[in-house]
């Protein structure tokens, strides 16, 4: 999964791994929520007020190009100075997408 913090994106491969980063993360552009993305593109909304995971009502399902755009964008990619190729994307997965995205992230 990918956990959108106002600082960073970050990576979580396990349920301990989300928690820790949910808990940490501060919302994106004053939202109250930190928006998550799953391997299926699907968004949730961490509520950091009432803990909870649940699914997102906008957005439910985040595309290939949008997904890249936003890691391409992310101050990781400009602070290790790379950025996922947006073309090809009817040849990849979007699971694949993400899969590749999550380990730019570590």
């Amino acid at each position: 999964m990918i956990v959108i913090s106002s600082d960073e994106l970050n990576s979580a491969y396990d349920i301990d791994q989300l928690a820790a980063h949910c808990i940490l993360s501060e919302p994106f552009d004053n939202e109250i929520f930190v928006k998550v993305i799953d391997s299926t593109g699907e968004e949730f909304w961490y509520s950091p007020e009432h803990f909870t995971l649940s699914p997102g009502m906008a957005f439910k399902r985040w595309t290939k190009k949008r997904i890249i755009e936003l890691y391409n964008k992310s101050p990781n990619a400009k602070e290790n100075k790379n950025s996922y190729p947006i073309q090809s994307l009817s040849n990849k997965k979007l699971s694949r997408i993400i899969s590749d995205i999550c380990e730019l992230l570590l």
